[in-house]
């Protein structure tokens, strides 16, 4: 194996490539299919939209970012119109919209089609 996607489903691609190009940042794939989007994201790894008529039930995090500092990165996405989960469930409370926990910081956020997406800086 040499590449790793993340994959999300949506029920409006075009929605979707606003979002993922306009208010993540990412730059569609000249490799993008037919029904689908493809992002590279650097080292192999991609984030694989693809387009189906109901939206997926899954609620955990399907999409991790990893970031070297988290703060500027949710300063960014915030900049350009995203809007960040606020948590307060006891040990993880969003301070700013970043959680601090043992293992690192995360900060957590939705598409369009309500797939949970996080930044996430190791401790």
């Amino acid at each position: 194996m040499d590449r790793v996607s993340a994959v999300v489903c949506s029920t409006d691609l075009a929605r979707s490539q606003d979002f993922y190009e306009n208010k993540v940042g990412l730059q569609l794939s000249p490799e993008t299919i037919p029904n689908h989007l493809l992002f590279e994201t650097g080292a192999g790894t991609s984030v694989l939209v693809y387009g189906r008529p109901s939206s997926n039930k899954a609620d955990h995090t399907q999409v991790r970012f990893w970031s070297r500092d988290i703060a500027a990165d949710v300063t960014a996405l915030v900049d350009r119109g995203v809007v960040f989960d606020e948590l307060d469930m006891g040990t993880i409370k969003t301070v700013d919209h970043i959680a601090t926990t043992p293992i690192g910081k995360s900060a957590w956020f939705r598409d369009p089609d309500g797939n949970t997406l996080a930044l996430f800086q190791p401790a």
